[in-house]
C-alpha cells in the first residue's frame, strides 16, 4: 500500500468534470483508491462518492492505493488534484 496527503490547489476542486474526469482516470488503474478528506472516505473510481467529497482548493486529502500499479496511481491522481497536467502515458 503507497499513502500521501497533498493539499488540493485545482481550482475547482472537485466540483463537476472534475469529478468526472479524476473517477475516469482512476479506473485506469488495476490497484484499489481511496481519498480521505476529514472524515469522509471515498473510492475514487466511484465518481458519486468522489462529489460528496469535501475538497475545495486548499483542503488537504489522503490517497491511498493498493495493488499492482499503486505508484502511478498516486502519482497520476495527485497530479489531477494539484491541477497539474497528466503524465502523458494516459
Amino acid at each position: 500500500m503507497v499513502e500521501v496527503t497533498i493539499e488540493v490547489t485545482a481550482k475547482d476542486g472537485f466540483q463537476g468534470r472534475n469529478s468526472a474526469r479524476l473517477a475516469f482516470t482512476a479506473n485506469q488503474f488495476e490497484c484499489e483508491i481511496l481519498l480521505t478528506s476529514g472524515p469522509s472516505v471515498a473510492s475514487a473510481k466511484n465518481v458519486m462518492e468522489v462529489m460528496r467529497l469535501p475538497a475545495l482548493a486548499g483542503t488537504h486529502i489522503r490517497i491511498q492505493a493498493d495493488g499492482v500499479d499503486e505508484a502511478a496511481a498516486i502519482v497520476t491522481i495527485a497530479a489531477l488534484l494539484r491541477g497539474d497536467a497528466l503524465p502523458k502515458s494516459l
